[in-house]
């Protein structure tokens, strides 16, 4: 499957590097255009390569993977989704080390605006309730796999997401619709930073 990614950083380049061992084709971009991402995609294996990110945007399936401060620049009202997937990656942090600051949403939630800024994708949150060093951490023991949530009120979008979790050797929870379950996995929710294993043995 072709991947998209938007952002370069850390959880993009991660996620890009375990895509691509799982056997999927990645393209990543950032802002800065693919000359600046060179070195990178190099490093990440040839499976992954280096775009502009209208190419990204034209992917069956987009991963967002910008800080939280960048999401309106990058989903523009221009986009035409046509009900591709997007799955949001994101987390609502305004400000990062030494002060990290949470936005402050009200009754809202980080993945309720994202959908309301891409209308007319199938939005799915996945990859963040764990910090990308946990989430690929090597596991206490053989038999078990590391839960990752997932989010969306597609069906079908919510499969493709358990399936590229799956394929990383991680096991997809599903946790309800997009306002829900979007709730409980962002920042503050009560699953956000909860590590857990699935126990595969026969």
């Amino acid at each position: 499957m072709k991947i998209g990614i938007l952002g370069a950083a850390k959880l993009g380049q991660s996620l890009a590097r375990h895509l691509a061992e799982a056997g999927h084709d990645a393209l990543i971009a950032n802002s800065r255009g693919p000359e600046s991402l060179r070195e990178l995609v190099t490093q990440l294996g040839s499976r992954v390569t280096a775009g502009h990110v209208a190419d990204v945007l034209n992917s069956p399936v987009v991963i967002l993977a910008v800080p939280w401060t960048k999401v309106r620049d990058v989903l523009t009202p221009d986009i035409e989704w046509r009900d591709r997937v997007l799955i949001d990656a994101t987390n609502i942090f305004v400000s990062y080390a030494p002060a990290f600051e949470i936005d402050e949403l009200g009754e809202d939630s980080g993945s309720e605006i994202v959908a309301r800024l891409a209308p007319s994708a199938r939005v799915v949150k996945a990859f963040n309730t764990l910090p990308i060093e946990v989430m690929f951490a090597p596991r206490p023991d053989d038999g078990l796999r590391r839960v990752l949530f997932v989010a969306g009120d597609d069906a079908d979008a919510v499969c493709v997401a358990q399936q590229l979790i799956t394929g990383m050797d991680l096991y997809p929870v599903p946790v309800g619709p997009l306002a829900a379950g979007g709730r409980l996995m962002q920042l503050g929710g009560s699953l956000s930073g909860l590590e857990l294993f699935f126990a595969s043995r026969d």
